[in-house]
């Protein structure tokens, strides 16, 4: 076994409904807000092309994701040969990990992230460089002060998972210039929740940056997370480098289909982005917004000096949340949901 390993943990997912009621001894309905996933479902395109898609299971799906490449490829303007896709965003952050990483390289990312660019970095017993986030989000600054002769990739996360902030246009452009030839991952996992007006055009950076690699998934806003879809858009010569680690059939049939259903729902996306914009508003508008970091995703994170205590509380409620480092984390879920959790979080701070 490498070595590095032993410093790794396995991966600990939220327990389930299920699990909490049988654990905790509730009875009542108990709501999920602990994966950030899309609480209106995909849309009913992906139900039908589902349906029709079963008398094929028999066969393997295409290696190549050619019909979902094209739509992908249409949708952003893109060349097919320039994207990659992956059975989920984990995936394609392990393949891009092991096609560049080598003993001794460093990463470069900030604290309090997603936790698979550091994951991957021990497996490939690299160096892990960090800067602190600021307010939630990325700060870039402080990022381009520790690159050096040594970082070999940098991983950004925009908006940031778990805090929900996000950094603009002209910081990022910055900070591209900064990094000068060096792989930049720009991890959009949550892009399309996002109605900030200066949020990043990062399709538009690509020519004069062209070491930007810019990663998107079909399990937040399109509601594809049991399907497991990601992708990763960048140079054609670098994408055929990524292709050399991919496994073969690594997105199932079923997948490919329901994300291109997924894709070309795009009426169906813009209702799901404007319903959570409402939502997620709610909560800043309500008594407990100075306890919320800012949020330009499906979620908030919300601030606390005991964060196990604050997720035990929720639970009573029916909760299930999800402890961070930083704070806990709750997935802005449906009207009727939202209106528990912000009378329960205010509860509970009116006590503090």
């Amino acid at each position: 076994m490498k070595e590095q390993l032993k410093q790794l943990s396995i991966y600990q997912a939220g327990k389930t409904a299920d699990e909490l009621k049988s654990e905790l001894g509730i009875a009542g309905d108990m709501m999920k807000l602990s994966s950030n996933e899309n609480v209106y479902g995909p849309s009913p395109e992906v139900t039908r092309t589902l349906k029709q898609s079963l008398n094929l299971l028999y066969e393997y799906p295409d290696s190549h994701g050619t019909v979902l490449k094209q739509a992908i490829a249409e949708h952003y303007k893109v060349k097919e040969e320039s994207i990659l896709l992956g059975s989920g965003l984990d995936e394609v952050i392990m393949m891009l990990s092991r096609a560049v990483l080598k003993p001794g390289d460093d990463i470069l990312t900030c604290e309090n992230t997603f936790v698979q660019y550091q994951h991957h970095a021990v497996i490939e017993d690299c160096r892990i460089v960090t800067a602190p986030l600021d307010t939630g989000k990325f700060d870039l600054q402080a990022l381009a002060e520790k690159i050096t002769a040594h970082t070999t990739l940098i991983w950004l996360c925009n908006p940031n998972n778990p805090t929900g902030n996000y950094f603009n246009q002209s910081e990022l452009s910055a900070f591209l210039t900064k990094a000068g030839e060096i792989p930049v991952v720009l991890d959009e996992a949550y892009a399309e929740y996002v109605t900030a007006e200066d949020y990043p055009d990062s399709f538009s950076l690509r020519e004069k940056h062209p070491n930007i690699i810019i990663l998107r998934t079909f399990s937040k806003a399109y509601g594809l997370a049991s399907l497991r879809v990601g992708y990763a858009i960048s140079s054609d010569e670098w994408t055929s480098i990524w292709h050399r680690v991919k496994l073969p059939f690594n997105v199932t049939s079923l997948s490919l289909k329901a994300a291109e259903a997924a894709l070309k729902d795009q009426e169906y996306l813009t209702d799901v982005r404007q319903n959570n914009a409402v939502e997620r508003q709610r909560f800043y508008a309500s008594n407990i917004s100075h306890y919320l970091l800012p949020s330009q995703t499906n979620f908030v994170l919300v601030k606390t000096d005991d964060i196990n205590e604050l997720n035990d509380y929720l639970l009573t409620f029916g909760i299930i949340a999800r402890p961070t480092p930083v704070g806990v984390r709750i997935t802005i879920g449906t009207a009727e949901q939202n209106t528990v959790v912000i009378k329960a979080l205010e509860n509970y701070f009116s006590t503090k």
